[in-house]
């Protein structure tokens, strides 16, 4: 291992700007797959394998019934004044057509394969007729409590049942059927909101990204305050945070590079491989640190010998790179024995977090010696000066 490593470690340090360049090539590529990762449905029957008995009973049922996903409306009464002529039983003859015109327009939306409300209910045995009158609502009602899984006891809330197909697109769902609520005129004293098991995983889906970004924001920001604490030196603290920057941006751009896609299980990865990952960027700067603190007792006992933070770096290398490459392997094995038990999404954790310790190890040994060589070799003055002779002088 020694010969790679001191071969590795000399071209890294000879030519820190031609893997800067090249890194950053590969970042920019990443951060276009970043845009294609979609958000993957979150319910139980992708938590579980499909071999699990229940799973397999509910893909029967689904084969013969027909699926089991449900959208709801949910009528309520809501009156604003008291002693007013609104709404105060959902079984008002002004609700009912409310009832059955929401049930008329969701069974024309796409991927919708059946619509039943109260409305329906007593259409059926009323001769296809609605009641006109609350008493005979009442009197129909009463019948065999059919109406019993639509009105709730105390005549608050009416429900529509909206059965979706499995394939079924839940933001175009949730938009169609959001549209029809704000269209459609309603009783006064009533509102009407979009429910059920279907649409929690829209909800889902729309707070994955926000938590990711929030969760990842305020990780990053302890792990600097901890580092610029720790290390007492902007230059030497903010390098180490590239481990982490580019690291889950390699492992994100890769998941969106495979289709692997990310759910609300999933969505906390990035602040564990941050956690896990600033590790490898402190151990190269504080072993650089170290010989770079070593060199000036060298040179007064080889004085013959010129010295520099690329030598340091070199060795820094040398040694540091096969522990990490140990610890890499130990946290890829742990991880992915996650993959070994019967919930998913476990797995596709596991799985994630190993394509990001292992993202934040490469970075560790190819971005942070770049830059640290790179700010400790170049004369940034002499560079500000070229630009300022482009300037436009008045």
């Amino acid at each position: 291992m020694i010969k790679p490593l001191e071969k590795y470690s000399e071209l890294i340090t000879r030519h820190p700007f031609t893997v800067l360049v090249i890194m950053l090539l590969v970042t920019a590529y990443a951060i276009q797959m970043i845009g294609t990762i979609e958000t993957k449905k979150s319910d139980m029957n992708s938590m579980l394998p499909k071999d699990v008995d229940s799973i397999s009973t509910l893909k029967s049922i689904e084969n013969e019934f027909g699926s089991t996903n449900f959208a709801l409306f949910a009528v309520e009464i809501d009156p604003s004044n008291i002693g007013s002529d609104e709404v105060r039983d959902v079984r008002d003859h002004r609700v009912l057509p409310y009832l059955n015109q929401l049930t008329e327009l969701a069974i024309h939306t796409d991927n919708v394969i059946e619509v039943t409300s109260a409305a329906t209910v007593l259409k059926s045995i009323n001769q296809g007729k609605l009641p006109q009158s609350e008493r005979e609502v009442q009197e129909l009602a009463g019948k065999n409590g059919l109406l019993d899984n639509y009105i709730s006891k105390d005549y608050t809330i009416a429900l529509v049942r909206i059965q979706t197909t499995d394939d079924v697109d839940l933001k175009s769902l949730e938009i169609e059927l959001d549209k029809i609520i704000n269209e459609l005129p309603q009783p006064p004293g009533v509102t009407t909101t979009l429910g059920g098991v279907a649409m929690e995983s829209v909800v889902m889906e729309k707070n994955i990204g926000p938590d990711m970004a929030k969760t990842s924001l305020y990780s990053l920001i302890g792990i600097l305050i901890i580092i610029l604490v720790l290390f007492r030196s902007i230059k030497y603290g903010f390098t180490p945070i590239s481990t982490i920057i580019f690291g889950t941006v390699w492992a994100m751009g890769f998941v969106g590079f495979i289709g692997m896609g990310m759910s609300s299980q999933t969505s906390g990865v990035l602040s564990m491989i941050m956690g896990i990952g600033i590790d490898f960027g402190i151990q190269v700067v504080t072993r650089y640190r170290f010989e770079m603190a070593n060199i000036p007792g060298l040179k007064e006992s080889h004085p013959n010998i010129d010295l520099g933070p690329k030598d340091a770096m070199a060795v820094t290398l040398n040694n540091v790179t096969v522990p990490m490459l140990t610890t890499t392997l130990a946290a890829l094995i742990g991880f992915e024995a996650m993959s070994l038990g019967k919930l998913t999404f476990l797995g596709d954790m596991g799985t994630i977090m190993s394509y990001g310790v292992a993202a934040s190890m490469v970075a560790a040994i190819t971005i942070v010696p770049a830059i640290i060589i790179i700010l400790d070799t170049v004369d940034l003055k002499k560079h500000i000066k070229l630009f300022n002779r482009f300037e436009v002088r008045k």
